[in-house]
């Protein structure tokens, strides 16, 4: 049973470092406001060109963000995008530097990226939630079937076992964003079907300000509950301990 016990803790400690990081995903990847105001501070950033007013790349941001991690539905994210590109000509704003179909559309490559993305998406999601419950799971079975203060340190353990991994990916960030960004997605996806020009509509929608505050509310939200997780292990500690 102690050996069981010890087996119970030392997997609660890595289910729960995984499970603040993946909190601090799911607060970019599900709601819609991370996308909103990161779209309406950066999107059209570096293309001062693009005929597309804030609201307009704003809302074909967020269809985007719905097609990659919700809906994946084709026809929801193509009325938007039509009905941008409808509002600038109707008003004359489309002008021959935004013609090109891939400044002002998806073309297929787009769309074959942000399916991949979707894909990997609708593998982690079930899998995150089934190692949040096992996270629970687990705590719970320490804290009733050891004691208060092994909860305390599998929380400490857990906890500072995220914000080293975050500290870590934030100092590579801080030094080469670029870099960690392609690492990243090179661990997903396929060399070449993730990289586009520079003034395509994807790229003006989400340009690397953008991918930057993603990565900075992901850091923000995980780094602060696992601050949290730490805090509450050192007092279950204190209190077993008197």
């Amino acid at each position: 049973m102690q050996a069981l016990n010890k087996l119970v803790a030392i997997g609660s400690t890595v289910l729960l470092a995984v499970t603040l990081i993946a909190a601090g995903f799911t607060a970019v990847a599900v709601p819609d406001w991370a996308t909103v105001a990161l779209s309406r501070a950066f999107s059209g950033c570096d293309q001062p060109l693009t005929p597309f007013t804030h609201d307009e790349l704003t809302s074909m941001a967020v269809a985007g963000k719905h097609y990659t991690f919700d809906s994946n539905n084709a026809d929801e994210l193509n009325e938007v995008i039509a009905a941008a590109n409808a509002s600038d000509e109707a008003d004359g704003r489309a002008t021959v530097i935004g013609e090109a179909s891939e400044t002002r559309r998806l073309p297929a490559d787009a769309i074959s990226h942000l399916d991949d993305v979707y894909r990997v998406v609708s593998v982690a999601k079930p899998a995150l939630a089934v190692i949040a419950v096992l996270c629970v799971a687990g705590l719970a079975h320490v804290a009733v079937r050891i004691n208060r203060r092994a909860l305390g340190r599998v929380l400490i353990a857990g906890g500072a076992f995220a914000l080293a991994a975050f500290a870590a990916l934030g100092i590579w960030a801080l030094v080469d964003f670029y870099g960690l960004f392609g690492v990243f997605h090179s661990l997903f996806f396929q060399a070449g079907t993730w990289t586009f020009s520079i003034d395509s509509l994807i790229i003006t929608l989400y340009p690397t300000a953008f991918w930057m505050g993603m990565a900075g509310i992901w850091l923000a939200v995980t780094s602060g509950l696992s601050i949290l997780a730490v805090l509450v292990g050192f007092t279950l500690g204190h209190k077993q301990h008197d």
